[in-house]
């Protein structure tokens, strides 16, 4: 591999289809450390979301931002000083003070010099430097073209989802633009376009109920946005297909595992006695069928759905549900 190579390019020529092969990894640097902790694509970034939250910049880090964009149209001498800080912390967790001592400099940072130097950064080899350029493009006006294609292109890594969506989030039809990446990423790529997808269309609705928990990650980080945004409490209401109720059925059941991140208990008390009882009506018409046999089962041992004991009991003793439980109980033993 061409150590100079930007991963632009790596990205791109990895492209099938208009999407990266699951087994597509940008290529890591190897610091000859063996117990150094090699991340996967967007890993990192995405336990610092979900789990650790965004580290605080510091007045010592915020010195050497100013530092940094002070060599600029010298943009080699500005990438060494960016170095320096994310030596110490994240592109993600910088973002805002980044973003804010430009916007906060504007007198003496010309536009068209950060501008450049953004769009240098985005041709980079270093991951880094390229979450750099994103970070900096988001600030300017909505681009043309070309530029949207590069931030489309970067985007397709799970490494870079988050910092294209931020940039289309700015877009006209930024959220046509996120479901259209949606579609294309799955692990932690995937994830962050579920958060930021707004359920504008029933187009959309219809896919985060059928793919929206379908990552390489855990369901369970998007199981609770796809409840919310394709309103499965009201479609329990409604009539819907066995092929609806199937998928609802798969989304609810990634709700109650509760490991990284909250899913059933985030509800209402009030919410959650509704829904489930709403479920369960329509489970006693439709038909049966594991996806919705495994949802009974975690229903009837989940504490606080007491209430629902019997029916859940009833329904998993009977003709229709009692072969699929059998099995279901000796996958589990």
């Amino acid at each position: 591999m061409n150590e100079n190579k930007s991963l632009f390019d790596v990205i791109k020529e990895n492209i099938t289809d208009g999407k990266l092969p699951d087994s597509f990894s940008l290529p890591k640097e190897d610091d000859g450390d063996p117990n150094k902790i090699k991340w996967a694509d967007g890993a990192l970034d995405g336990v610092t979301v979900y789990h650790m939250g965004r580290q605080k910049v510091s007045d010592e880090q915020m010195q050497i931002i100013a530092d940094a964009f002070s060599y600029l149209p010298d943009n080699k001498k500005a990438m060494a000083g960016m170095r320096g800080l994310f030596a110490k912390i994240s592109p993600l967790c910088s973002i805002d003070a980044v973003q804010n001592h430009i916007l906060d400099n504007t007198q003496t940072l010309a536009a068209d010099k950060v501008h450049s130097f953004a769009t240098e950064c985005l041709f980079s080899p270093e991951v880094d430097i390229v979450k750099l350029g994103l970070l900096l493009i988001e600030i300017f006006n909505e681009p043309g073209e070309p530029v949207k294609d590069i931030i489309r292109t970067l985007g397709l890594s799970d490494e870079f989802t988050i910092f294209a969506v931020f940039n289309m989030m700015n877009w006209k039809n930024g959220n046509r633009e996120i479901f259209e990446l949606a579609k294309k990423v799955r692990g932690w790529g995937r994830i962050h376009c579920i958060e930021r997808l707004e359920p504008e269309t029933e187009e959309i609705k219809d896919w985060l109920l059928a793919e929206g928990i379908n990552n390489k990650i855990l369901k369970e980080y998007s199981a609770l946005e796809v409840y919310n945004k394709a309103g499965i409490a009201d479609l329990l209401k409604s009539d819907i297909t066995d092929e609806k109720l199937d998928q609802i059925a798969r989304v609810l059941s990634s709700m109650f595992p509760e490991g990284p991140v909250r899913g059933i208990s985030a509800l209402s008390a009030e919410e959650a006695d509704s829904m489930i009882g709403d479920l369960l009506r329509q489970a006693e018409t439709h038909a049966p069928s594991p996806d919705i046999c495994d949802l009974i089962i975690s229903v009837s041992e989940y504490e606080g759905f007491e209430g629902f004991t019997d029916i859940c009991n009833a329904l998993l003793n009977s003709e229709r549900f009692k072969e699929l439980a059998e099995k279901a109980k000796q996958e589990d033993s």
